[in-house]
């Protein structure tokens, strides 16, 4: 997949965004993440607002319309600015890049007023407010050698966490620069889990059990 303009809208590019994530995590291999990283910063460079502090429908570069306009609602399909707000706060916490973080909480900031007032057309975004207030739990499992432990883990609602599975040694390593898997370890026919919270692990856990009990 190559990293062209992809010459959509906000939600287009926010959504794509959000499914990279999704499948970083659940097959995590650096190109879905760079891929991720590579349109939130497209997305900034070209639909960001600095005056209102949130993002227009169109990129800079679209055609010329008369107005530019927004989509701030999360009606029947949550809006671009809170989908986007999600995405970059997800990746800010896998990368520690603070630029993502500023923008999302800048999208949070312009838009809290209004989601107070009228928080049933705000859903999406509530939900990405409670995940920035609650800290998000950072889940690393290494190794599925303890399929119950994986399994029960994978099945757990958890809404505000990132959880991340490593199967291989070498897929470990591809990824050890990113702060998000600093000093943790692949360990040969024992699965390991770190939890981590405001940017503090857990030593690594092997059971449902402990797992649990800093759940």
């Amino acid at each position: 997949m190559g990293r062209q303009n992809l010459g959509h809208t906000l939600d287009d590019y926010a959504c794509f965004v959000t499914a990279l994530l999704d499948y970083f995590e659940a097959k995590p291999v650096k190109k879905y993440l760079d891929l991720a990283v590579h349109y939130a910063d497209y997305l900034l460079e070209h639909f960001w607002d600095e005056n209102e502090k949130n993002f227009f429908f169109t990129a800079d570069n679209h055609e010329k319309l008369i107005i530019r306009t927004k989509n701030i609602y999360d009606l029947s399909l949550p809006s671009g600015n809170s989908v986007a707000a999600g995405a970059l706060l997800r990746l800010y916490h896998i990368t520690q890049d603070k630029r993502y973080l500023d923008a999302s909480m800048k999208i949070m900031e312009s838009l809290s007023t209004m989601a107070a007032e009228n928080p049933f057309g705000f859903g999406q975004l509530l939900n990405v407010i409670y995940m920035y207030l609650q800290k998000p739990i950072e889940i690393t499992m290494i190794n599925y050698t303890n399929k119950e432990l994986c399994t029960w883990l994978e099945k757990k609602f958890l809404p505000e966490s990132i959880l991340v599975g490593i199967y291989t040694s070498e897929n470990l390593k591809a990824l050890q620069s990113l702060p998000f898997f600093a000093g943790k370890e692949f360990v040969e026919a024992k699965t390991q889990v770190y939890v981590c919270k405001d940017f503090t692990c857990s030593l690594p856990l092997g059971t449902i059990d402990e797992v649990e009990k800093i759940l």
